[in-house]
């Protein structure tokens, strides 16, 4: 695991070492830019959470090449907590499907975490009413 990408030192820096580890394929370094009880919500406004349950999700985006180009589009910062939202250009491909690109608006809550900012929350499909 690329270390380096794992500790970021600013919301903006975990965002980047996210999808940076994600596009190269680097399953352990995505997986620890989540925080301890981190959340992604899936296409089917799923809420998957701890890192732990995060990561096999993470595998499958990796295992079907996915790659995907961010625009920070706007960030809100309340104290230790930073909400942001993203232009999201995904590709991915591989398996039946075949090769699908999307255009998403993802939604982010990085959380400082003994001094380490973490992804809290990951949205890049939104969510529905029947998110936990």
């Amino acid at each position: 695991m690329n270390m380096e990408s794992a500790i970021a030192r600013t919301p903006d820096a975990t965002s980047r070492a996210f999808l940076n580890a994600l596009n190269r394929g680097d399953l352990e370094a995505a997986g620890a830019c989540f925080a301890r009880h981190g959340c992604l919500i899936t296409p089917d406004a799923t809420a998957v959470h701890g890192r732990e349950r995060v990561r096999p999700l993470l595998a499958q985006l990796i295992a079907r090449q996915t790659r995907i180009e961010a625009d920070l589009s706007s960030a809100v910062v309340a104290g230790d907590v930073v909400v942001v939202r993203e232009r999201w250009r995904l590709s991915a491909g591989g398996g039946e499907v075949g090769w699908i690109e999307q255009m998403l608006t993802a939604t982010l809550a990085i959380s400082r975490v003994e001094g380490e900012w973490k992804l809290a929350v990951v949205a890049p499909w939104g969510w529905g009413t029947g998110v936990r």
